[in-house]
């Protein structure tokens, strides 16, 4: 019998910046309505910096939803695939302390093989983001029940390949 993959969903952002709160924001919405299969780890990571790395470890997949500007109109979900991450300055203003495509390659390079085999990121592209300005903007908060749905379809897509 085949072992269940470990999948992790981690919210990413910062509830003070205003849309930069949208990861998190999405993660909380797919707590509360208990919308994943039992058995995949739902994490709210806020702004963790590297430690984000170390939450990754023992996943066999990750999901990460977070905040992006990539001059699309604000409330636009997209799928990143690891190698599609664009440089440091996707992430609306860097308020994790490190770019995300630079914290996967220095997990990658210091752990081979105990990092995550597949690493994904559902982004909203944001319309603000204000320090001190808490809440979504309404495109954003519009887009919240498009990236759980993103999310829900990427994590049910890994199971079923089991």
């Amino acid at each position: 019998m085949k072992e269940s993959k470990k999948i992790y969903v981690i919210g990413l952002g910062n509830d003070l910046a205003g849309d930069d709160g949208v990861g998190t924001a999405v993660v909380r919405k797919l707590m509360a309505e208990k919308r994943l299969p039992g058995g995949v780890e739902i994490i709210e990571a806020g702004i963790p910096g590297l430690s984000l790395v170390e939450m990754m470890l023992g996943a066999d997949k990750v999901v990460l939803v977070d905040s992006f500007l990539g001059g699309t109109a604000p409330g636009t979900v997209r799928r990143f695939a690891e190698k599609e991450l664009p440089p440091v300055g996707y992430n609306a203003g860097q308020s994790h302390g490190i770019g995300l495509r630079e914290a996967l390659s220095f997990a990658r390079g210091v752990m081979p093989g105990r990092f995550p085999a597949e690493v994904v990121v559902v982004g909203v592209e944001i319309e603000r983001t204000r320090r001190w300005a808490a809440g979504l903007s309404s495109a954003v908060q519009a887009a919240v029940d498009r990236a759980a749905d993103m999310v829900e379809a990427e994590v049910l897509s890994c199971m079923s390949c089991r």
